[in-house]
This record gives structure tokens, sequence and C-alpha cells, in this order.
């Protein structure tokens, strides 16, 4: 998938004891939790509306035809990295509103075909909401995910990741908006013609002149900017401009783990004016510096073992991808354990307020969740981790979902929407190069 490496396995963690249930609908409970706190923290987590603001479900549903019925406990991506997701998943983590991602890689920038690829990715979100009526529903509103709560359903939302998906084109913007789409990173790791991401040359220095435009346009439609993967200065641009709150739809906090994927301090302090969401991505190599160097270092170890691997396997890709799971899982690393996503809830807490942080887990887009999580359905377990550390139910709830839900309504209520003209008003401004 996205990821420059593969999964080395779906983990055996230690510690926790699964509940007698079937595997796709497993709840997990930590072997030494107080059974009533646990009880109490299902109650307050069944109850909540929870929005996770990442899932890259989308590539396998298109690159591999996934049907979102299908079980995909212990299964993994053609690439190699595990399944997270699937409906009885979906059910088991409580989650309400799920943001399927709809990704482009950065090769699009020299190969073309970038727009091309998020239709594509549409369609098979459409596709599954048709097959699956019952269970999914198409939403594109706050109310709509309120509404699908008590419906006992999942919305099944849509952001953009990747901004050169619109091919430098408001019109496309706009049209994607049509289609759905209530969020776009502006970049994913590669800088482009109108914004720098994270860790890579800076083309820009920021937002250019027509990003800010882009930033404008998608305020006044109703579009959330997400500021996860662009660079630092493009974080700061958007929030010099944006009228309406930004999000950062997958990322942690830098003051815990120093990572360019990570929001830092000032950065924090400004989401908080701005009454943006830092929604925590669920990596371990975001979460934690222990894990990032564990991981990053077992790949510098290994490589030229990797490397004849790749050689003796170039024309069978699942034996290749098999002989690389054999060979790191020999090799086992540190792997955080999911109570770190609770140190950076904590930590955005005491920097930006409570109102401020959110849910971005990333599923099926990164090759491994944290100690002590197989996939969605041990969801509830941040929820535990939160009552535990002395969280309110209130504050536990605007976590999970109330606080991008009262951003995703303000941005809505800064766009007008019912008043304003989707195109009719719309900028013509257009890329000069």
């Amino acid at each position: 998938m996205k990821k420059l490496f593969v999964c080395a396995a779906i983990l055996a963690f230690s510690g926790i004891a699964v509940l007698p249930t079937s595997p796709a609908s497993a709840q997990t409970m930590p072997k030494d939790a107080d059974a009533k706190l646990w009880m109490k923290a299902l109650k307050i987590h069944r109850s909540a509306i929870i929005v996770d603001g990442h899932n890259d479900i989308p590539t396998p549903m298109v690159d591999e035809d996934f049907n979102l019925a299908d079980n995909s406990v212990g299964k993994f991506h053609k690439d190699g990295d595990p399944y997270h997701t699937d409906l009885a998943r979906f059910k088991a983590s409580g989650v309400t509103a799920e943001f399927f991602s709809i990704y482009v890689s950065g090769d699009t920038l020299k190969t073309g075909g970038a727009m091309h690829r998020a239709m594509d990715m549409i369609d098979s979100r459409n596709r599954e909401v048709e097959r699956h009526p019952d269970a999914l529903l198409a939403c594109a509103t706050a109310a709509e995910i309120r509404a699908a709560k008590k419906q006992h359903k999942l919305c099944a939302m849509m952001g953009i990741e990747g901004g050169y998906a619109i091919e430098n084109s408001l019109y496309a913007l706009r049209n994607f908006y049509r289609l759905g789409i209530r969020y776009m990173t502006l970049t994913h790791n590669v800088s482009h013609a109108w914004a720098d991401a994270h860790g890579d040359v800076p083309k820009n220095n920021g937002l250019s002149d027509f990003g800010k435009e882009v930033v404008h346009e998608m305020n006044r439609l109703g579009m959330l900017v997400d500021i996860s993967h662009v660079s630092e200065k493009v974080m700061n641009d958007v929030l010099d401009i944006s009228t309406a709150p930004v999000i950062a739809s997958h990322s942690g906090a830098r003051g815990i783990n120093d990572h360019t994927r990570n929001v830092p301090d000032a950065v924090l302090k400004r989401l908080a004016s701005n009454g943006g969401v830092v929604m925590i991505n669920f990596f371990p190599a975001f979460l934690d510096a222990r894990s990032r160097s564990e991981i990053d270092g077992r790949e510098i170890q290994l490589k030229n073992e990797l490397d004849a691997i790749q050689i003796q396997y170039k024309d069978n890709l699942a034996a290749r991808v098999e002989a690389e799971r054999q060979l790191r899982m020999a090799h086992p690393i540190y792997i955080a354990s999911y109570t770190r996503i609770v140190d950076h809830i904590d930590y955005i807490k005491k920097i930006a307020g409570i109102d401020h942080i959110g849910i971005g887990a990333d599923y099926d887009g990164i090759p491994m969740l944290p100690n002590g999580m197989n996939g969605m359905e041990d969801l509830p377990l941040i929820t535990y981790e939160m009552l535990r550390r002395g969280y309110s139910e209130v504050e536990i709830k605007k976590v999970l979902g109330e606080n991008f839900l009262r951003a995703f309504a303000q941005a809505e209520a800064v766009a007008k929407i019912g008043s304003r003209k989707i195109s009719g008003d719309g900028s013509l401004k257009r890329l000069v190069q």
C-alpha cells in the first residue's frame, strides 16, 4: 500500500484477554483490567458517536475487489500489510462515521492519472454502500452522522489524501465536493505544485498563492482542510487564512514523538484558537520514538536479505511477500502499546485542550497497529484507557467524535451551506506555471 515496507505479522500480543466471542467481533479486555470499569467503558463506548478520521480500505476495495462483508481477520493485503477492517469489525468497533481515504499516490505526479485514481476509489465506496444498504450510509453532513447513530448504521464518509488529486483545478475540487468529499489532505508525502509535504524538499515555501486559493475555496464549500502530511510551514499558512476549523485527520503530537508527521506544540495552540481537531494516528512509528527507531533499524539491518528476496521472487509477488514476512518475524522489534495513543491524547489535552482531540487510526494504511490491537474491533481499549486515567464520560465522548462533529458543523456554518452556490459562487482563479 502506501508505506515503504510491509508488516512483520499480526503479533501474538501479551497481556490481553479476548472475550469469548467470534473472532470477527471480538472485544478485548486487558488481563489486569477492573471488570466493572471495563463494563462502564463499553457502555460509554456503545452510546458515543464515534468518528474515525482515516481508513485506507478503499485501496484494496479497488485493487483487490475486497468486499467489506468478507471476514478479514488474519488476512493480508497483496503487499503483505494486515487487514484491519470489515463490516463485522466495524460493528465491533462502535464507529458511527468512518472516513474512507481516497488516497492517491504521489507517483501520479510523474505518471499522471491522479484524478482518475480518485474517481475509481470514490466509486468503490459507492459500490460498498450499494452492496450493503442495511449496514452502510453515504453521509456528507454532521447531521447525517447523528442520524446514522440512531439508525445503527455506519456513515461511509470520504476524504481525499493528496491534494494533487484535483490536478490544479478548482473546478475539479468543486466536483469532488459534489461527489461527497468532505476533507482534503493537502499533500501526501511529496511536495507538489501548490503545497509542501513533511519530510520532502519544499517547492513553495509552504502554500503557493494558488494553494491559498484552494484553502479559501474549501472553506467556501464546507470541505475541511486537513494538515496531516504537510510541512510545518503549510500548517501555519493554512491557519493564517482558514476561516473554518482545520483538522489533522491522522497525526499525533510532536511533543511526544518528534516525527514530521506529528503536530508541533505551536501549531497545537493555534489549532485550539482555530477550533480545529488533531485526530490521533495509531501507527507505532508515529506514536513512539523507540518503535520508530527499531522499525527503521530493522529495515536497514535486513536490507541485503530483503534485496535477495526481491530478486529470488521477482515474478511471484505472493511468495516474495510471505518470505519478507517470515524474515521480519524472525527479527522481532519493540511495538508500543495501545496506551501510547492515550499518551498523545493526554499531551494534546494539556497543550490545546480537550476540545481539540479526535481519533484518526489509519486502519488498512499502516503495516502494524500498537501492541494489544489487531483491528478495528479493539477500539474500545482506548475508551477504557481514558476512563482508567480519570477522563469523564463527557471528555471521552468529545475525543471519540463530538469534537470532530463540532468542528465539522462549524465548517458547514462558515460555508453557509444551503445559501451558497457550489459552482456559481466558485473561484475561477487558475494555477499559472
